[in-house]
């Protein structure tokens, strides 16, 4: 009514609140048309943009591979200790020692090896039926007994003057790793009158485009996690269809043995500098990544803050801002991953730990790029009254001698 008398409820500020008023639904008041609701004209992204793991990887150039299974060989150290199986008794030369060994790959005639106690002999025979070595001592020399398990360094090659033929022959052995590339994709399906609604209609300027870039955000974030975590194997789709997974790097640092540690904040740094030694099979000094929540990569920082320098990359166009610790023979750089704390990515296990990767060991994989686009709908000439809005990509992850990598779990 245009007509009323004073005092009319129907007309103050109590009332007059726009749909959606979380007041007028607190304390019963009414709502009004008049008004609108007041909106945030542009959303705020709030997500965490720590991508500083395919930051680093995209610094390097995908391996283009013609198949959604890849092979590739790997050239280990080519040197490994003995370990005697069977135990011996101790002898004086000119008698000699025979004893099994676990493997003869690594061994051959004519090789100085040390025993546990520094004492030196040389192989002089190999059974390969009984997996045997038959060592001399050095002439007025002896060897000490020898235990199940003992461990024997191989010290040189020797040979005399005048000698025919080789001390030792030499090949070169490889191990052959496989991954498999993983299909991802994405997609947003909106109906045509929704889509002009949203167009032409929206409380706020930018859904569209923020919803995309959402899109676009948990794709990638796809494909972070199955590159720290993918288990390599075979997944069946909801239409019973089987899809190849592709492995992440910590699963395979967990298979191959990786050093590892478990500390607590007192001894994080001793846990850590011990797992980054033991993991050296790189050239002296060469860069690694130490990967972890802010709250771990502070406790870290923490042992080093009178030494950390800050990290220059040899690709300048890539600003990383982040802290370096030079240790000598490692230098390991602080990258701080929020998402390790995401438990909608990852498990409660990975909040409290540091993940140390030799990144230059690890390239990903894809048969082709990423790939982003519309549908046709039934303005093109299709017969469907939709769009959708799609972003697909393939990977696969190449990780060479995930023995260079390591991680420590902290306790508290």
């Amino acid at each position: 009514m245009p007509l009323y008398n004073l005092p009319n409820d129907s007309f103050n500020n109590r009332n007059l609140n726009s749909i959606g008023s979380q007041y007028a639904n607190d304390y019963g008041h009414d709502i009004s048309l008049l008004v609108q609701k007041v909106t945030n004209r542009v959303i705020f992204d709030a997500a965490p943009k720590q991508f500083f793991d395919l930051k680093l990887l995209n610094m390097k150039k995908f391996d283009q591979v013609n198949t959604d299974e890849f092979f590739y060989k790997e050239m280990g150290y080519q040197r490994k200790p003995l370990t005697a199986t069977a135990g011996a008794g101790a002898v004086v030369s000119p008698n000699t020692q025979t004893f099994a060994i676990s493997s003869l790959d690594d061994i051959s005639t004519d090789t100085v090896i040390a025993y546990p106690n520094n004492k030196k002999g040389t192989v002089i025979d190999i059974n390969k039926t009984s997996l045997e070595i038959t060592v001399a001592p050095l002439t007025n020399d002896s060897l000490p007994a020898v235990n199940t398990d003992d461990v024997f360094s191989n010290i040189s090659s020797v040979e005399a003057d005048g000698t025919d033929g080789w001390a030792q022959y030499f090949r070169a052995s490889t191990i052959e790793r496989f991954n498999f590339v993983q299909l991802f994709n994405k997609v947003i399906k909106y109906g045509e009158v929704e889509l002009f609604k949203l167009k032409k209609a929206a409380t706020t300027s930018n859904f569209l485009q923020m919803e995309r870039m959402a899109m676009y955000r948990q794709f990638r974030i796809d494909i972070s996690n199955a590159f720290w975590n993918g288990e390599k194997g075979e997944g069946v789709t909801s239409k019973g269809e089987k899809a190849k997974l592709t492995g992440g790097v910590f699963p395979a640092m967990v298979a191959a043995g990786s050093p590892n540690a478990l500390v607590t904040s007192s001894t994080l740094g001793e846990g850590f500098e011990e797992v980054v030694l033991d993991s050296e099979f790189g050239e002296y000094g060469e860069v690694r990544f130490a990967f972890g929540t802010p709250r771990n990569i502070l406790k870290l920082s923490k042992f080093y803050k009178d030494e950390k320098t800050r990290y220059r990359p040899n690709d300048m166009i890539a600003k990383l801002n982040l802290d370096e610790i030079n240790i000598g023979s490692s230098r390991i750089v602080l990258v701080p991953f929020k998402r390790f704390e995401d438990q909608a990515s990852f498990p409660a296990s990975f909040a409290n730990r540091i993940i140390i990767l030799d990144m230059k060991n690890i390239t990903l994989c894809q048969m082709w790029g990423e790939r982003s686009g519309d549908t046709l709908s039934r303005k093109d000439g299709i017969p469907k009254r939709y769009e959708e809005m799609w972003v697909d990509a393939n990977m696969g992850v190449k990780f060479n001698n995930p023995l260079a990598c390591a991680w420590i779990d902290i306790m508290d």
